[in-house]
């Protein structure tokens, strides 16, 4: 039996290129090779990328993401296509001959594009058999079983689950009792419930990253390549789906077993830059710190870049392994911190320590070169303006990077739950990405959230122009507006006049080139009340460079 599985195109008006390998498909590639199935893997998120209209559903959005924005404080330009083409897709299916097809859906705003697939596949044959899964299916498998055009839905870990299906679909079995599957049989959907996750970690055979094309997975001119080295996160954030598919048993592969995948990895595809992709790589401290002594033993020091794209709790880190960390390979590191607010922790159910730890945790990451991002949530329902800008205030005068993280609904979660229930949620799921800054409540409004996603840009901005020494380090924003009111000579198409702009007319800008190629300066929708909220409370304020 031959096995397809896809990862579909996107539609957005970004993509974060270094995330997109298909780490979880490789890995239930190798184990239905396991099992005796030929298993091939497309990639449909590879590729070209191209502009297309702005769906109708994000026509509000029109206006906050201005088209040929030229400004450096801009967010997003155009709409786009990401990956291979529908018929370059129905294409390389037939071309495959595949017995079955497997169709991955990670998040709820792109399954869309799923379903899209799913309708190619059965569009080439109605007998085709679709399977689907990721952490929208384990989220959502009725909505998904309803939609007609899956026969099979994965709910949970595939790697036991799926060839067990297959098996069954192959002679024709029973898959009425079989637990994490879910199926639609004379038009009654039937769901069996997670029994349980995959206890041995370390014998899951490692992803089959020969059916990868990985010269186009890199990371600057390295080659480049996911590794997770546990499993599970026991938080259980109020907000986050990841438990749905990983389970929230932290389950921890062993650093030998790691560092023999790397040295594979060396070996076989001249791999040099690894991605840990764990929900909780540092859960347990001790095991993180001998993971990378023994990257340090095996491979030198700094003779790999490593990163953590996924992030790290700051509650979960010391000095020493943050030391650790830097002479493994790593560059930088990204850091949950959510929010100021202990409330907003606590009830989001957020691991988290003091703020004063975190202060702790960046000066250390600071002393051993480590560059620091520190990731924070604006959009939660309960949250509020004023504790979204201290939020903002406190992050620009410690020395990291700010990540604004949108809140977006993820079905199975108590959040999402709690958004429906009160009427949070857009109707369409497309809307529901944190590029369409999907929900609005009593506390904010969409433009409060586009003004503080802006003030992010702003801030990280003038940290990188302190990091090019442009501006000294650490001016407070009076000491920037008299710097920009000062800076008269540039002209009306530089970011210091646009900065002159921001303080004021109390609002953004963008620079839009005209036809005879001249930029003119044009008004974004901006809140006042969050410019206003932002200054009052933060002018006197200093801004580090990261």
């Amino acid at each position: 039996m031959k096995v397809l599985l896809i990862q579909p195109p996107v539609r957005d008006f970004y993509q974060t290129r270094i995330r997109t390998q298909p780490i979880g498909l490789a890995y239930l590639a190798a184990s239905l090779r396991l099992e005796g199935f030929e298993a091939l893997i497309l990639d449909c998120q590879t590729g070209r990328q191209h502009a297309i209209p702005l769906p109708p559903q994000f026509a509000h959005l029109q206006d906050i993401y201005p088209s040929d924005d030229r400004s450096p404080f801009r967010l997003y330009s155009g709409f786009y296509h990401f990956g291979m083409g529908w018929e370059e897709i129905r294409q390389a299916i037939d071309a495959s001959k595949p017995d079955v097809i497997g169709i991955s859906s990670l998040f709820t705003p792109y399954h869309g594009e799923a379903l899209k697939v799913a309708r190619i596949v059965k569009e080439g044959g109605p007998s085709r058999v679709v399977v689907m899964g990721g952490p929208h299916v384990s989220g959502d498998p009725e909505g998904v079983l309803n939609s007609g055009r899956v026969d099979y839905v994965v709910l949970g870990e595939g790697e036991v689950r799926l060839p067990r299906l297959l098996k069954a679909i192959r002679e024709k079995g029973c898959v009425s009792d079989m637990e994490g599957i879910g199926y639609c049989n004379g038009g009654k959907i039937r769901i069996n419930p997670v029994e349980g996750s995959i206890d041995h970690v370390n014998s899951i055979p490692w992803p089959a990253r020969d059916l990868l094309e990985m010269d186009r997975y890199r990371i600057g001119k390295r080659r480049s390549t996911m590794l997770v080295t546990s499993r599970g996160c026991p938080h259980h954030c109020a907000y986050c789906s990841a438990y749905l598919v990983m389970g929230n048993r932290f389950r921890p592969r062993s650093p030998e077993a790691v560092v023999e995948e790397m040295v594979d990895c060396q070996r076989r595809y001249h791999i040099t830059s690894f991605d840990i992709e764990d929900d909780n790589f540092t859960f347990d401290l001790g095991r993180a710190k001998d993971l990378m002594n023994l990257i340090i033993e095996t491979f030198g020091e700094r003779a790999l870049y490593l990163s953590a794209m996924n992030g790290v709790s700051f509650a979960s880190l010391d000095a020493e392994l943050l030391g650790l960390m830097r002479r493994a390979g790593f560059g930088a590191v990204n850091l949950s911190f959510v929010s100021t607010d202990a409330l907003t922790r606590k009830t989001m159910k957020r691991p988290g320590a003091d703020p004063a730890y975190f202060d702790q945790i960046v000066e250390s990451a600071v002393q051993v070169g480590l560059a620091a991002t520190a990731y924070a949530i604006f959009g939660l329902p309960g949250q509020t303006i004023p504790e979204m800008v201290d939020t903002l205030i406190y992050l620009m005068a410690r020395r990291v990077l700010i990540g604004p993280s949108i809140y977006y609904p993820s079905p199975g979660t108590a959040l999402m739950e709690h958004c429906r229930r009160e009427g949070l949620l857009p109707p369409d799921m497309s809307q529901w990405r944190s590029s369409a800054f999907p929900v609005e409540t009593r506390d904010f409004d969409r433009l409060d959230l586009v003004t503080l996603f802006r003030l992010t840009r702003l801030i990280n901005f003038i940290k990188g122009q302190m990091g090019h020494g442009e501006i000294p380090d650490g001016l407070s924003w009076r000491d920037l507006f008299l710097w920009s009111n000062n800076m008269g000579q540039e002209g009306p198409d530089s970011w210091p006049h646009l900065l002159h702009l921001f303080f004021e007319e109390r609002s953004f800008f963008c620079l839009i080139r005209g036809p005879g190629g001249d930029l003119s300066v044009k008004r974004i929708p901006s809140s006042r009340r969050v410019i206003d909220l932002f200054l009052d409370k933060g002018l006197a304020q200093i801004i580090l460079m990261a």
